[in-house]
């Protein structure tokens, strides 16, 4: 068959005609395992159930399957055993099935098929039916596409999705496609809507395919009403199918077909292969996140460095201007710990090397940034390069370097061959070529055999090979290629151009001799098969997850990313063991928080780009990748970039900076060849103070980001969080999710993502809430359910450039770290928690040494109490297996307005000092008080596993 890619609005299971319903249950039967059914239409077709635990279900449909494997391979899944189940047939009559688990209950209409799951009586989710016919499962008849049709009910708000463009975190109202794509500047032209022909519109388009597919749907319904009557309920749908899929929420698209509205329901479905879903039943959005991320894996920690602040351009193309960026960052006094080098520092584009002409002595060159606190990754893709001349244009037979990776590939046959579909097996590899851009005069080296056109530009292409990786012995030696790399002193990894990214195919024809030169294509208006979809040809044969059955490319697309981060993670973890390795990565599928963090591809320089930054890192999240980010400023150039140099305009480069310093992933990344700086210290004065001030206080919070990535590693739980996953009760959350979250348990972050320097804010009921304390005493309190700007008596909150609004919410526990130039630069970094006066609260405090992986750390569980007469806080070790190398901590007790009549640790009453020097200095506990900032700060030493702090107030 003819595998293509196919636009929304081409893949239409609401079309009037040309979709097919499993029709009816003539007959089912348990599976072996006691925990599943499969269900017979009159047909013949196959329907199975299968309950994972109490709250989870898997749904399998395949027109033309006779039975399923319960341990079918997956690239996402690895644990379908959620928890003990035992499903009871609760009724069976001939028009109902009725399946019980205790905690939902699975209603099987048999006449005509439909499905409903109710908890506890209440109607959660159920197939929709259109003027009488049941649109639960779809197939189209001698075609491979499946589809359900569910109901949308009445104030059901839909997240998740993974990456996806839009202001908006809900997705209510759009189409979308899953499909790992090369969506350069999210301006795709291939997609519907599409994008204007100038500006950025295209970062406001959900519809179009990103770098990374993660088809889960997260229905939340705070106020359910109608047939849903009930509680607030959550559920996630979690389609395993890593070919094209697609998530329609009521969105009526202008399709090429005939077809019903979708209003009040939504659908999901696949091209290719099977309807393999999984529903999971919450209590909340967390406990959907916690279940999914138990089915596809857990994120794993990751260095603590990787919270602090990172920079990077395509375009530091030399050891000098590596160094010079890393000195001025330091001459700045601008906090830094990561340098990312693009394929520049490549011997001619040759992946897993190092220049030894741009980048001599690469060891001593790590060694040096390393010893100032410096990181380093760089870029790795996925192409192997077939071009024969290393760097100063030689061969390996002129005395030139040798390509071990090409040529180890190439004699174990570990590269793709150009097998298509039905055509038998091909002798040649596949070649493709990809485009790095344009060198515009700002690189003085060269790229053999690449040459500069009559402007006077170089286009910098290269052609090659890529790997089979669905093989385990390809993976493997995959892994081993990082040896070199991580031996010299490369910190991390930068996995880039993962869909695999492709311009062209150059495969020859078998037998056929093409010379290098004659293989690039520097023709862009040569279009190829694999020119729409910007990757490998969909009817490639390669191998699939099961790790030896080849299938085409189309059936496994969005799985070869992931099968990418999953062999960098196992390589370089064999290679650096007992360590923490870190992977930051374009795309990937769902399951990918097993491996890598994301960024989310090459954004331009434009406030729309800006605008979409929350939303896409909030949904990222809640489908499990608790680290996620963009390139802060813009890649490329766009709409936002300045006349003179192509920068990105002040304004802008600062709201983004600002804002980013408080979201996981902290990059900022450039096109250098387009854009004359982007580091903040070029900006100059006042611009580099108002980045500076929020990335101190990013280095300040960083234990604040620490702890949630421990929380995200037992639980799932996002780093940041859309509004209603701390404050699921108040239902006016909902209306404010697009332009603040938290951090965390108790920072609320509102920044400014607009021109302008006002904004409303909603402080979510159920709390009060201080406006962060920058200096002096803690500020006026505000009541929950203010919305600032709209609530009378209220004006816009004023945040001229340079300023983030931040509340907290009152009874925070804040634990804060020193200043630091660099993570790791303080031999001992000294511990404040910082505990606002409010409602009883608690904290999950984690430590370690940062890097380790294994056994060996400190969980403490910290909790205080406010009362009209005292403030307490209690520190227990619940987990003691870390000493950290700091020998005390404070505690900082804000909003105490009279100096206390006395503070004791554990039982002993300690002694006041007059001031901070003093109690610093002090050999025991003690305490000070300082009535300008109304902050108690108490000195305890690091020797009880469980003490109490309680100041008496006057």
């Amino acid at each position: 068959m003819n595998y293509e890619y196919v636009q929304v609005n081409a893949f239409v299971p609401n079309s009037t005609s040309g979709w097919s319903s499993f029709a009816d249950v003539a007959s089912y039967e348990r599976t072996s395992s006691g925990t599943g059914f499969l269900l017979r239409d009159s047909d013949g077709r196959v329907l199975q159930l299968a309950f994972l635990s109490p709250t989870a279900l898997r749904v399998r449909f395949n027109a033309g399957a006779e039975g399923y494997d319960d341990d079918s391979p997956s690239y996402a899944v690895v644990n379908r055993s959620l928890g003990p189940v035992t499903p009871r047939v609760a009724a069976d009559t001939s028009a109902l099935l009725t399946i019980d688990t205790g905690a939902m209950q699975v209603k099987v209409q048999k006449q005509p098929f439909s499905l409903a799951i109710y908890r506890d009586g209440q109607l959660i989710h159920a197939d929709a039916t259109v003027r009488g016919a049941n649109k639960g499962l779809l197939y189209v008849d001698g075609q491979p596409s499946v589809a359900s049709i569910k109901v949308a009910p009445e104030n059901a708000v839909y997240v998740g999705l993974g990456e996806k463009a839009g202001s908006q975190l809900k997705k209510n109202g759009f189409s979308m496609t899953f499909f790992n794509y090369d969506n350069f500047k999210y301006g795709g032209t291939s997609v519907i809507p599409a994008p204007p022909a100038e500006g950025c519109g295209g970062p406001l388009n959900p519809s179009e395919p990103l770098y990374n597919s993660i088809p889960l749907l997260i229905e939340v319904n705070p106020s359910p009403t109608g047939a849903y009557a009930g509680r607030p309920y959550s559920y996630g749908i979690f389609l395993d199918n890593p070919a094209q899929t697609y998530v329609n929420i009521g969105a009526d698209v202008e399709t090429v077909y005939p077809s019903f509205s979708m209003q009040g329901m939504y659908y999901f479905g696949a091209l290719y292969g099977d309807l393999d879903y999984y529903f999971l039943l919450g209590d909340g959005v967390p406990s959907v996140v916690d279940q999914y991320t138990q089915l596809t894996g857990r994120p794993t920690m990751v260095p603590r460095y990787v919270f602090g602040y990172h920079q990077g351009a395509y375009g530091y193309y030399s050891r000098e201007v590596l160094e010079q960026v890393a000195q001025s960052f330091r001459d700045a006094s601008f906090p830094i710990d990561g340098l990312h080098i693009d394929v520049d520092f490549q011997n001619n584009y040759r992946t897993f090397t190092s220049s030894d002409k741009k980048f001599p002595n690469v060891s001593e060159m790590f060694s040096q940034l390393a010893a100032k606190g410096f990181k380093c990754s760089t870029n790795i893709t996925a192409l192997v390069t077939c071009n024969p001349y290393d760097e100063d244009g030689k061969t390996y037979d002129e005395g030139g370097v040798r390509y071990d990776t090409r040529d180890e590939g190439l004699a174990n046959d570990y590269f793709i061959f150009n097998t298509r579909v039905n055509q038998g097996s091909s002798p040649q590899q596949f070649i493709a070529q990809e485009n790095y851009g344009v060198n515009y005069g700002l690189n003085p080296f060269t790229s053999p055999p690449l040459q500069k056109d009559s402007e006077g530009y170089t286009p910098l292409i290269s052609c090659g090979f890529y790997p089979n990786l669905g093989d385990p012995a390809v993976q493997a030696w995959w892994g081993q290629q990082y040896e070199g790399l991580l031996s010299a002193g490369l910190e991390m990894i930068w996995q880039d151009m993962t869909c695999p990214a492709i311009e062209y195919d150059r495969t020859p024809q078998v037998g056929e001799y093409v010379p290098y030169e004659q293989l690039l294509d520097f023709n862009t208006s040569d279009h190829d098969d694999c020119d729409e979809v910007k990757t490998l040809p969909l009817d490639l044969m390669m191998v699939g997850p099961d790790g030896k059955s080849y299938q085409p490319h189309a059936l496994l697309h969005n799985g070869y990313a992931l099968s990418l981060c999953k062999a960098t993670f196992n390589g370089i973890n064999a290679l650096r063991p007992g360590r923490r390795n870190f992977i930051i990565a374009r795309g990937g599928y769902a399951g990918v928080q097993r491996y890598a963090a994301l960024w989310t591809g090459d954004s331009a320089s434009s406030w729309d780009f800006l605008k979409i930054n929350i939303p896409e890192v909030l949904n990222v999240g809640l489908s499990g990748v608790p680290i996620s980010g963009c390139d802060i400023g813009g890649f490329a150039t766009g709409s936002g970039s300045t006349q003179q140099g192509y920068v990105t305009d002040p304004a802008l480069f600062v709201r983004w900076m600002n804002a980013g310093a408080f979201l996981p992933w902290y990059r900022n990344h450039y096109d250098h060849y387009e854009k004359w700086y982007q580091e903040p210290y070029n900006y100059g004065e006042p611009y580099l103070s108002y980045c500076r001030k929020y990335v101190e206080l990013r280095y300040r919070l960083n234990q604040v980001f620490y702890d949630a990535m421990y929380r995200a590693t037992q639980t799932g739980m996002p780093i940041c969080r859309a509004m209603f996953l701390n404050f699921p009760d108040d239902v006016e959350v909902y209306d404010h999710l697009d332009d603040q979250f938290f951090l965390g348990d108790f920072l609320l972050i509102a920044p400014i993502v607009d021109e302008g320097d006002t904004r409303t804010i909603y402080l979510p009921r159920g709390a009060d809430w201080y406006p962060f304390p920058e200096e002096g005493a803690l500020g006026a309190k505000v009541a929950g359910g203010t919305n600032i700007g709209v609530t009378s008596g209220t004006t816009p909150y004023h945040a001229p450039l340079g300023v983030v609004p931040i509340y907290v919410q009152a009874g925070a526990i804040l634990p804060m770290r020193e200043l630091e130039q660099w993570v790791g630069q303080l031999p001992q970094n000294i511990l404040t928690i910082t505990v606002f006066p409010g409602p009883s609260s608690s904290y999950a405090l984690y430590q370690d040494d940062g890097i380790s992986t294994g056994s060996s750390y400190r969980l403490s569980a910290i909790t205080q109490e406010t009362t009209a007469t005292s403030r307490s806080v209690r520190v227990t070790r619940k987990v003691d297996r870390y000493t950290p190398p700091e020998p005390y901590y404070y505690v900082a007790l804000l909003g105490v307005t009279a100096a206390p009549s006395r503070v004791t640790a554990g039982k002993a009453t300690i002694p006041c000092v007059a001031d901070a020097s003093s109690l610093s200095a002090s050999a025991s506990n003690a305490y000070t008080y300082d009535a300008t900032t109304e902050t108690v700060t108490v000195k305890i030493f690091d020797t009880s596993a469980d003490i109490t702090v309680s100041a008496a107030l006057a």
